[in-house]
């Protein structure tokens, strides 16, 4: 076992109520220094590594959010390929919150890749395994600052039944990118009557202080799709 200290950047829906925790971890250098690690996203051994809350909630019986600095306690990399951030957590183990970070700290995290995951052969969110294998220094896991971004609501059907959707679309780079939004924080703030909410556009309060924490899942139908887990937004 070891403990890992990381700065939580998600904790995002994953086959509700379970989430899906990830961020940066934090490297004591001695002398009271730190410095910023890898990505590492803490998994269990079901429902392809989403955490129950009973496996991810901190001592003191609550749930971590976005910005929190905490220590958990993991069994050791789990090696998948294509999600290399994974941590298998250790069973029965309390998770501690020891602080909370300000949020001037993310724009020194944000990373500029040049497209993310990008499958000429799929839509803005979803990729094949084969052409995510092929991309250099691969990571599934980025923080970055879109150059245009709004939320949407919409409809899909799914076995002849309408479903609303919770949608993030966005500009990067030049490209245009339509993900799943499964940061409930945020649709708690724009969108609190939702699945009640009309089909439309939402805009933030400030597109321009957005920052997005995007993550790619596990396979579903041979393909890895593409969410946004958390949405920031940096105070003025």
């Amino acid at each position: 076992m070891t403990t890992k200290r990381i700065l939580v950047l998600a904790n995002s829906i994953k086959h509700h109520p379970k989430s899906c925790i990830a961020g940066r971890e934090l490297i004591d250098e001695g002398g009271g220094k730190t410095k910023w690690g890898a990505w590492i996203r803490p998994v269990s051994n079901h429902n392809e590594g989403a955490l129950d809350f009973v496996e991810r909630r901190l001592a003191d019986g609550k749930d971590s959010k976005p910005l929190d600095v905490i220590q958990l306690p993991l069994s050791g990399p789990e090696n998948n390929p294509l999600q290399p951030e994974n941590w298998v957590i250790q069973p029965g183990q309390a998770w501690t919150k020891e602080s909370v970070c300000d949020a001037s700290v993310l724009q020194s995290l944000t990373k500029e890749p040049e497209s993310l995951w990008l499958d000429p052969a799929q839509k803005s969110d979803r990729a094949s395994a084969p052409v995510l294998q092929r991309l250099q220094n691969f990571q599934s896991l980025y923080l970055i600052r879109p150059d245009v971004f709004h939320f949407q609501i919409r409809s899909r059907v799914w076995d002849g039944y309408a479903k609303k959707q919770q949608r993030g679309l966005f500009s990067y780079k030049g490209r245009h990118y339509d993900f799943a939004l499964t940061d409930p924080l945020i649709g708690q703030k724009y969108f609190p009557d939702y699945p009640l909410t009309q089909e439309g556009i939402i805009q933030p309060s400030d597109p321009r202080r957005v920052l997005l924490c995007v993550s790619l899942t596990p396979p579903f139908h041979d393909l890895h799709y593409k969410v946004i887990a958390t949405v920031f937004e940096l105070p003025a």
